[in-house]
């Protein structure tokens, strides 16, 4: 009876295995480029346009050069044309970001859609993100696209996906945040409540919270933030408490796993 080949114990352990890292050079590029851009927006176009000319160049010299450098070529011309788009993605957003972001140290008026859940601050508010339709002084609200963080007292139809319309104070982001301005809300409305999908999970969601919080302290309070992110109801103590430990990360954490999972 022949016997069966066996594998070597090198191979059982994984020695001699290849591993193909050909795409490092671009995710390296991508992120060094992406974090040049966000750090300096202003250098956006020069490197797009710079990363497309040494692509050209260097698609140049392949064509009569030998075969030899063609693999070392072409990966370099991907890493390049990877950071251009990343840089041009940049350069095409920023004026949209720097004329939301000129508002900044001003009273105004915004009009947008919820884009993420609400969490409380270290001030007491319900602080969201919100992605801009039109922002301008109170009363002249003109149209606009951008990023904003909006921090509001009362919040009562404020969910994901709900079109919403705030007035407030302005502040000025630093280079590198994703809102391109926060507003500190004196008042606001929901215009439109959150359609489809979005409004149901909103009521679910809602629902879960006003039966946790029947349960008996302290675990009413802190089972929303744990399961869908909700820390309204966590009691000031709890919360300090956690921000102490450094265990504040967990509300965060479990309840963006349970926003996902929940669509």
């Amino acid at each position: 009876m022949q016997e069966l080949p066996r594998s070597s114990p090198g191979s059982e352990r994984g020695i001699g295995v290849t591993r193909d890292l050909r795409l490092l050079p671009v995710a390296v590029g991508a992120w060094g480029v992406a974090l040049v851009c966000v750090f300096m927006p202003g250098a956006a176009g020069w490197v797009a346009g710079g990363c497309l000319a040494a692509a050209g160049i260097i698609g140049a010299a392949l064509a009569i050069r030998r075969r030899a450098v063609a693999t070392i070529g072409g990966l370099a011309i991907v890493v390049l044309a990877t950071a251009a788009a990343v840089a041009f993605t940049v350069f095409a957003q920023s004026a949209d970001r720097d004329a939301v972001h000129a508002w900044g140290g001003r009273a105004v008026e915004a009009v947008g859609e919820v884009s993420s859940s609400a969490s409380v601050g270290r001030d007491g508010r319900l602080w969201m993100d919100v992605q801009l339709r039109g922002i301008g002084a109170p009363g002249a609200v003109a149209p606009a696209v951008g990023p904003v963080r909006i921090g509001i007292e009362e919040a009562e139809g404020f969910v994901l996906g709900a079109q919403v319309r705030v007035t407030g104070e302005s502040a000025e982001t630093d280079a590198g945040e994703r809102a391109a301005l926060v507003v500190f809300v004196t008042a606001g409305a929901v215009e439109r409540s959150a359609p489809g999908v979005f409004g149901f999970a909103a009521d679910l969601r809602r629902s879960f919270v006003e039966r946790a919080t029947r349960l008996p302290e302290p675990g009413a309070g802190l089972l929303p933030g744990l399961a869908v992110g909700d820390t309204t109801a966590v009691p000031a103590a709890v919360d300090a408490d956690m921000r102490t430990s450094g265990l504040s990360h967990l509300t965060a954490v479990s309840g963006d796993i349970g926003r996902l999972r929940g669509g």
